[in-house]
């Protein structure tokens, strides 16, 4: 019988809400199960009791990576699919991370992620300021990935419109592996991982390429990664986890966006833009950081630091050299820092808990003149500081098994420095500082008895501009200062059904957001923003898990969602970028007998707004992918292939848009039909 993520949801929910900065956990296998109920996975947390999902007093859902769909792992949409709440939209542009929006949160956003707070094993992928990438991190070293939405969120600082934490799982044996996929458009990928299990130790290494030509003219793409971890637990219970993560994309090409017309007219095209400026990018990212956690007598404790360094070049697809322009080669060197502690006190059926959470970035920026895909005259050279300093608390009382209530509040310091190292002429100094100290509130309840709960939450957050945001005015040069934070309240009401063979939620929400940080203008990979009008957006999702036979799952996730602003020019108009409509459904099946998974997966994604001004409307989609998944035991050797046809029909659509763009080039296409496989040999020792 297959593995179900209900026992992911019956054991981890309640401790993503409440260890509020921390989510290192480790995992160990339940007591066999029945036969005709889905295999449970307890996850110890600090000294409580394992919550049920359905305990929550907050919208969170959580997935297996080994219940999606087979796939390169490249993209961090695979490990999103079917997640309620969730729009994950594939640019088919490695230049650029994947679009990703929560409930509308992180819908500005015409490169990497905003407005969402994101982890692995606990440590923030978001930096102080609020920006994030997932092209760090190997995905396909992620185990399981947990969604949280809704006022609870809030509680994780800065830009925290809702949180996306992956999780690596313990090693459990000793064993080598070794895999190859390969698919059109020349996509390869190669991985070979160690991994060592002992008594109290454990560790994991794995290299892998990836390399693809892409699907359009001038978009190939190159990414090297290492990845280790390390897991350790003493005989007084206290837990270590040590990670490393490396990253390096050589030069990958950006074949730019269309324009509808362009679209229309041939989709594998590039814009002429492309090949005169030749627009691309190249990162090296390093990153490692260690936690730590042990259940005491009177509580528990639980803390971790972090550290490292991105490095980016990148050619946008115009010149940059203006009199006062910044350039149109990005040269930036990151440096990141971070760490957090959190104390818990437990009394009887009250846990309080306490911490605090540090953090600074240090980028120094150049900006040189694009002259045709060649660095030219320097433009631009500063250096820019974000510090955090957040202090957080928190209430968890559980009188009964019937009743949970929670409440939790931070208080949120961010500084933002720029030192202008590039006076000449009449460019003048653009130096600027600003400071921002935010509160951030939640509560919650959950309530119910047999198989049904009920919960319900309300809340307030905010989320500063971040420091590329506020690099760029439209007029005059220097730190675009009159940018502020934007302020949401939010509520949600949902219902929850667990069986032993199903579980089901439904939740509905509705958020208000005061100064609504928006994209003004968006042009050859500059971006400028503003603080828009009020915004409103309220919604209903659900999602539903059905073992419906041994041979049979089914599994259903879909956002109804109405975005629109309530105020200011745009009044009564879409919030760009967000789809009224997303919904997944996959259906697995296992022939009887046969080492054999079939699945199908359903997405239909509605259409959307490219502009503030909604005049032009993108159409949705409906796509199909098949998988074939195979795994065989010789020995001390597992063998894994799979093999998939994505977007099964060829449909033509639109992978994503890129927001505001000012010269109309909205729209970056979605491939065509594609054939993909793999293999994966391991061996047992």
């Amino acid at each position: 019988m297959k593995p179900s993520v209900t026992g992911w949801k019956s054991t981890t929910a309640a401790a993503f809400i409440a260890n509020l900065c921390f989510e290192g956990a480790a995992a160990q296998d339940s007591p066999e199960p029945a036969a005709d109920r889905p295999q449970e996975i307890v996850v110890v947390t600090s000294n409580r009791e394992p919550s049920r999902w359905y305990n929550a007093a907050a919208a969170v859902d959580v997935v297996a990576a080994r219940d999606q769909l087979p796939g390169f792992r490249f993209d961090s949409a695979e490990l999103l699919a079917g997640l309620p709440g969730v729009q994950a939209d594939s640019r088919a542009n490695f230049a650029q991370d994947t679009r990703i929006t929560l409930r509308g949160f992180g819908a500005r956003s015409a490169f990497g992620v905003r407005g969402i707070n994101m982890r692995i094993d606990g440590v923030p992928l978001t930096m102080p300021d609020g920006q994030s990438q997932t092209s760090s991190i190997a995905l396909d070293g992620v185990d399981r990935v947990e969604v949280l939405r809704g006022p609870m969120a809030s509680l994780y600082g800065n830009a925290a419109g809702g949180t996306i934490a992956f999780f690596s799982a313990r090693p459990e044996a000793d064993q080598l592996s070794a895999t190859i996929a390969a698919g059109d458009a020349r996509q390869r990928r190669y991985q070979v991982r160690g991994e060592w299990a002992g008594e109290q130790a454990a560790a994991r290494v794995q290299v892998s390429q990836f390399s693809t030509d892409g699907f359009r003219e001038h978009s190939s793409a190159e990414r090297n990664q290492l990845a280790g971890q390390w897991y350790y637990r003493s005989q007084s219970d206290i837990e270590l986890l040590a990670r490393v993560d490396m990253s390096r994309d050589p030069d990958t090409q950006d074949p730019q966006g269309l324009t509808y017309e362009q679209w229309l007219e041939d989709d594998a095209q590039v814009h002429p833009v492309a090949r005169l400026f030749k627009p691309r990018k190249s990162i090296n990212h390093k990153q490692a950081s260690l936690s730590a956690r042990q259940p005491t007598s009177w509580g528990s404790w639980q803390t971790a630091a972090w550290l490292g360094t991105r490095d980016i070049e990148q050619f946008l697809s115009f010149p940059g050299d203006d009199e006062n322009s910044s350039g149109a080669v990005i040269d930036l060197h990151r440096d990141f820092s971070g760490a957090n502690i959190r104390l818990a006190r437990q009394l009887g059926t009250l846990e309080w808990s306490a911490g605090v959470e540090l953090a600074q970035m240090r980028d120094r920026r150049k900006g040189f003149v694009n002259e045709q895909g060649v660095a030219g005259e320097l433009k631009r050279d500063e250096l820019g500081q974000v510090q955090n300093r957040d202090l957080y608390s928190a209430l968890v009382w559980q009188p009964s098994d019937r009743w949970m209530l929670q409440l939790g509040g931070r208080y949120n310091t961010i500084s933002f420095d720029v030192a202008d190292d590039f006076i000449q002429g009449s460019n003048p100094d653009d130096s600027g500082s600003l400071q921002f100290s935010e509160p951030s509130v939640a509560f919650g309840g959950s309530y119910g008895q047999g198989a049904w709960r009920v919960f319900a939450s309300v809340g307030e957050g905010f989320e500063t501009p971040t420091l590329t945001e506020m690099a760029y005015r439209n007029n005059g040069t220097g730190l675009n200062t009159d940018l502020q934070p934007s302020q949401n309240r939010q509520a949600e009401f949902g219902w929850r059904l667990e069986r032993s063979v199903i579980n089901a939620s439904l939740t509905a929400f509705i958020v208000r957001s005061r100064d609504e940080l928006v994209v003004d203008q968006s042009s050859g990979g500059r971006t400028t923003y503003r603080n828009g009008a009020d915004t409103e957006r309220e919604g209903i999702e659900g999602q539903l898990q059905w073992q419906l036979s041994r041979h049979w799952d089914w599994r259903l996730g879909g956002t109804l969602l109405s975005a629109e602003y309530s105020a200011g020019p745009y009044a009564g108009l879409r919030l760009p970028g967000v789809a009224s409509e997303n919904v997944y459904s996959q259906v697995d099946w296992r022939p009887l007998a046969a080492p054999l998974e079939l699945s199908l997966a359903t997405r239909y994604r509605g259409d959307v707004a490219s502009s503030d001004s909604n005049s032009e409307i993108v159409p949705g989609a409906v796509t199909w992918d098949l998988s074939m998944r195979s795994e065989r035991r010789w020995g001390s050797w597992d063998v894994v292939f799979w093999a998939k046809a994505r977007n099964l029909t060829d449909k033509k659509y639109v992978g994503s848009v890129i927001v505001n763009q000012s010269r109309g080039r909205t729209i970056e296409p979605a491939p065509g039909r594609q054939f993909d496989v793999g293999v994966n040999l391991s061996h047992n020792w």
